[in-house]
């Protein structure tokens, strides 16, 4: 059975949630123009912040790219100088090859997407022949890691049974 006051206790707390929400909500809105808009017979055309809200992104260097594909191949795996020979000149075509698709206008981006999967594919297979196969699981163990999206803590909330234990035991 729920006691009165847990259950003064779950609305105030909604209510809590609530008011800090809406409060949140308005802080972030955007302004309401409050000047009626002239009346003509055409429609007015989207501005630019109207259209695109989002940030947009800096362009990235190739060469910054291909540091980076082999700085997590490093952490992920202790390379020899020999596998750092081998690998280094895979990331290279990789990376090369991955930004003519990108910037490839005839294709869609459906055919886009294909293409760079199998660049990917293709990539994984080469750079997997350069590496032990300790190494090669290693490096795919660190690479699910990396596509796993973060996992936030789960509050649990006493089950009834836990809650009938107690009221039976206290």
């Amino acid at each position: 059975m729920i006691s009165p006051h847990m259950i003064s206790k779950f609305l105030s707390t909604a209510l809590l949630t609530a008011l800090v929400a809406g409060t949140l909500v308005s802080a972030y809105a955007d302004p309401v123009d409050q000047t009626p808009a002239p009346k003509t017979g055409v429609s007015p055309e989207p501005s630019a912040p109207a259209v695109s809200n989002f940030p947009k992104r800096r362009p990235v260097s190739p060469d910054s790219l291909k540091k980076r594909e082999l700085t997590m191949l490093r952490k992920s795996v202790t390379l020899t100088s020999d596998e750092e020979t081998k690998v280094t000149p895979i990331i290279s075509n990789y990376v090369d090859a991955v930004q003519t698709v990108k910037a490839d206008a005839s294709t869609t981006t459906a055919e886009k997407r294909a293409k760079r999967k199998e660049l990917h594919d293709q990539y994984i297979t080469n750079v997997k022949a350069v590496l032990t196969p300790d190494q090669a699981q290693a490096w795919e163990t660190a690479n699910t890691e990396l596509r796993k999206p973060p996992r936030l803590p789960l509050k649990t909330l006493p089950s009834k049974s836990n809650e009938q234990t107690n009221e039976k035991g206290g």
